[in-house]
């Protein structure tokens, strides 16, 4: 693989869970940053506006700015999805229009507005939709040859948050997507997981200091009230402390608390801490019913001895209902395990639907498939226990061969009914490429459960 098909792969990885922390944040978060986890099959890019846009620490002392009251979390139309185009959270634009309040408070700075237009809040996210508008055009950023939305998702901000005047913890996959409305307009979507507990009636400030790679102070404080999406949640914060090992001879001892399990209308979480530099992220999740439940890959923070990472896992299935939640350990071996090294499989496409076993516990089906000139797009859903990644293709002709091609790709997770979409956008490919595609190959390898290891985290009395 050559280093510009090599850079797309990390860019593909990286544009999921685009991450960030402000600098001085905390002496905590700090230490978090300095000690980043570098396990291989969690590595993401950090997206180049991390260097450019100084998210800083700015004190706001909480009697200088009233709070502009914000209606509870009722229903009301979200303009961000009015325009002609893709959404990678559109699955839940209904409970999003569900719950939410209608703001319409502005921040202005260097000749640019931050006006929030909605806010959805429940016990596990904070979901900020804006518009952006510059006196100047807006200069996306990255290189010309990356794809649009990659960029337009760097160019946007992140926000940070403090409740009642205490800092939220940022998570590791602070999720930013975006569009341009017109050449000095910018609409987004922010959606930031809460890894601890949000009161159901506070005061929440937002702010940045850089916007479009300019310094400046936009802070809106609000009032919020989200206790009507709250009684549609199911939160607890065991605080379970457990030892399980990663590895497959079980070499690699973490000793970890379950902070939180929530189950909530816009998404639910597990919540794991420990004081690592290479954190525990490999594990399924059992329902009461014994369905293994879909993760969705994400960023994770490493820590150190000294400093707790907290990170966040996102899952899709939960249920307010549910009894309990069994969090089991999964190990892939290596070459230095004496196992078998991963397997490319290939198969021919054409009859969908597609079984892709990841390994001897479950994986993928390909349900559906579609090629054209510029783009493939297929659909699965996952059978079985699966370890947290998402599905991958590589794409082959006749005889098994891979293309030049450089191939650009996007998950997205449809929160209702599970569906995995993969889009890979295909770059410098001809007519003549795209008609030899004959197959598609993915990989596989040696997987195992540590059942022994089991924790069961009790959700209710």
């Amino acid at each position: 693989m050559d280093d510009r098909r090599f850079d797309n792969l990390l860019k593909s990885k990286a544009m999921n869970e685009p991450f960030s922390v402000p600098p001085e944040f905390s002496e905590r978060i700090d230490s978090l940053m300095k000690n980043l986890s570098d396990n291989p099959p969690r590595l993401r890019k950090v997206p180049r506006k991390i260097f450019l846009i100084a998210a800083g620490f700015i004190v706001f002392a909480s009697t200088a700015v009233a709070s502009p009251v914000v209606s509870d979390m009722t229903s009301g139309v979200i303009s961000y999805f009015n325009a002609p185009r893709d959404f990678k959270y559109l699955s839940q634009q209904a409970i999003y229009e569900q719950y939410n309040s209608q703001v319409g408070v502005s921040a202005t700075d260097q000749g640019i507005t931050v006006t929030i237009d909605n806010l959805a809040v429940d016990d596990n996210y904070i979901n900020v939709f804006y518009t952006i508008k510059s006196e100047e055009p807006i200069q996306l950023l990255g290189d010309e040859n990356d794809l649009k939305q990659w960029r337009l998702n760097w160019t946007a901000p992140i926000f940070w948050f403090k409740e009642d005047g205490r800092y939220i913890e940022p998570p590791a996959q602070n999720e930013v997507e975006a569009y341009l409305e017109d050449a000095y307009t910018l609409k987004g979507m922010q959606r930031f997981a809460v890894m601890g507990t949000l009161e159901d009636r506070m005061n929440l400030e937002l702010y940045t200091d850089g916007i479009f790679g300019k310094e400046g102070q936009w802070h809106i404080p609000l009032s919020v009230d989200k206790s009507k999406v709250a009684v549609e949640s199911l939160t607890v914060t065991p605080k379970l402390k457990a030892q399980v090992t990663s590895g497959w001879n079980g070499e690699y001892k973490h000793d970890i608390t379950v902070e939180k399990v929530s189950i909530s209308p816009f998404g639910n979480q597990i919540v794991i801490s420990e004081r690592a530099k290479n954190t525990f992220y490999q594990f399924v999740l059992k329902d009461d019913r014994g369905e293994y439940l879909t993760m969705i890959p994400a960023a994770t923070y490493g820590g150190n001895f000294f400093t707790k990472a907290t990170n966040s896992f996102e899952f899709l299935g939960g249920r307010t209902d549910m009894k309990e939640l069994t969090l089991i350990p999964i190990v892939t071996g290596d070459d230095d395990d004496g196992l078998p090294a991963p397997k490319l499989v290939t198969v021919d496409i054409g009859n969908d639907p597609i079984p892709m076993p990841q390994g001897e516990l479950g994986g993928f089906v390909m349900d559906k498939l579609e090629i054209t000139t510029e783009k493939a797009v297929a659909t699965f859903h996952q059978v079985g226990a699966v370890p947290i990644a998402e599905p991958n293709l590589i794409f082959l002709d006749e005889k098994g061969e891979q293309f030049d091609f450089d191939v650009y790709q996007n998950s997205y997770y449809n929160r209702e009914t599970g569906e995995i979409t993969i889009t890979c956008t295909f770059q410098n490919a001809t007519e003549e490429d795209i008609s030899k595609v004959k197959k598609v190959g993915y990989f596989t390898r040696s997987t195992k459960l540590n059942e022994k290891e089991a924790i069961h985290i009790e959700l209710s009395e």
